[in-house]
């Protein structure tokens, strides 16, 4: 038994690591991923926050049917989830999420196949043209962001 323990312990831990588990942000907390026109629209489809969205929005056949509930149009809910998968790295909230946007990141998948200098650049230049961030992320930290995507199962389906 005293073998078996770390070992189910690291399953666990693995099997919650490569789950989708966005960022906990209310639907109306982020306005510049999220209108607000969209949110009353996610409201009606009981959906709170990034997360349910995320998981609720993953799978095309599951976005058809949250496009139905919500009234908004399929392309438009695709691009909603995929603004919340990039809030799956830890160190991104919504403001670096839409930093990666503007630099030409979409998802954490698009994430893992980056070089880290490059996007850095990039994210700094599109930082000096938007204005949406005040503190830059480093290589380092943009390195330490495309290794944990490459870490992480892709979780959208088109």
């Amino acid at each position: 038994m005293r073998k078996t323990l770390p070992f189910l312990l690291s399953l666990m831990l693995l099997a919650w690591a490569g789950s989708a588990r966005a960022s906990h942000y209310a639907v109306a907390d982020v306005p510049r991923l999220i209108t607000p026109a969209e949110v009353d629209k996610l409201h009606k489809g009981k959906i709170e926050t990034t997360e349910q969205l995320l998981d609720k929005g993953a799978k095309s056949k599951d976005r058809k049917a949250l496009a139905k509930a919500t009234g908004l149009k399929g392309p438009n809910l695709l691009d909603l989830v995929l603004r919340c998968d990039l809030l799956r790295i830890k160190g991104v909230g919504w403001d670096y999420a839409e930093l990666l946007r503007v630099a030409g990141v979409r998802t954490v998948n698009e994430l893992r196949f980056r070089n880290p200098q490059k996007l850095a650049k990039a994210m700094e230049d599109a930082n000096a043209k938007r204005k949406l961030v005040r503190v830059l992320p480093s290589v380092k930290i943009v390195t330490r962001w495309i290794e944990e995507a490459k870490a992480l199962q892709p979780v959208i389906r088109y």
